[in-house]
């Protein structure tokens, strides 16, 4: 079985990669906008961006020419959620002193959701399409930060490619005081749940 990432992520590679599984990287050109009913449901946007992540490689895939066989399509999106409120990547400085400033001293959850496509062709060249999806959620306790170990921290620039505009496996780890739940979920895959419901991707 072909296993392709939908995803640029170098963490998320680094995870299935560490996961023992063989896979190619497409990176997705899915729309990432949420509306105001998705928004409210943070669990469902999760899934919803992961959807259209991996559905923009399998449609590319099928636009082409496929060879006889199965192939796997993992899209996965991950969202920081406060009070409701979806964090999502902060594009200026001061974005990211206003997400860090509100996390700071708080318990917020981090979302990721994942959306696994099966593509099976036959002889033939008939194409059959199954899919399933999940989400995972995890909690995540800030250290209460001051002013200046937040602006020491954004001076890292690791933050802006970062959903909450931190990054736990990185130096965003110093403004963490506890976490529960799957620590690679927070990284942005959670590799055990998806590796127990599709184990044949370690095949």
């Amino acid at each position: 079985m072909n296993v392709i990432l939908a995803s640029g992520s170098p963490r998320r590679q680094q995870l299935l990669r560490d996961a023992g599984v063989t896979f190619t990287v497409e990176p997705s050109e899915a729309d990432e906008s949420l509306d105001d009913e998705l928004r409210a449901q943070p669990s469902k946007a999760a899934r919803a961006v992961a959807e259209r992540k991996a559905a923009s490689v399998v449609q590319r895939l099928i636009g082409g020419e496929l060879a006889p066989g199965r192939t796997c399509v993992i899209g996965a999106d991950t969202m920081v959620v406060l009070d409701g409120a979806i964090f999502g990547k902060p594009h200026t400085y001061s974005e990211g002193v206003g997400m860090l400033r509100k996390l700071s001293g708080r318990t917020h959850e981090v979302i990721t959701g994942v959306s696994v496509w099966m593509v099976d062709v036959d002889d033939d060249g008939k194409v059959s399409l199954g899919r399933q999806g999940f989400s995972e959620t995890s909690e995540v306790t800030f250290k209460t930060l001051s002013d200046d170990e937040i602006a020491a921290y954004l001076r890292k620039g690791e933050s802006y490619d970062k959903a909450g505009a931190y990054a736990i496996q990185g130096a965003g780890a110093a403004l963490v005081e506890g976490y529960r739940g799957d620590y690679n979920n927070i990284v942005g895959l959670p590799v055990d749940t998806l590796l127990s419901l599709f184990p044949d991707l370690k095949g």
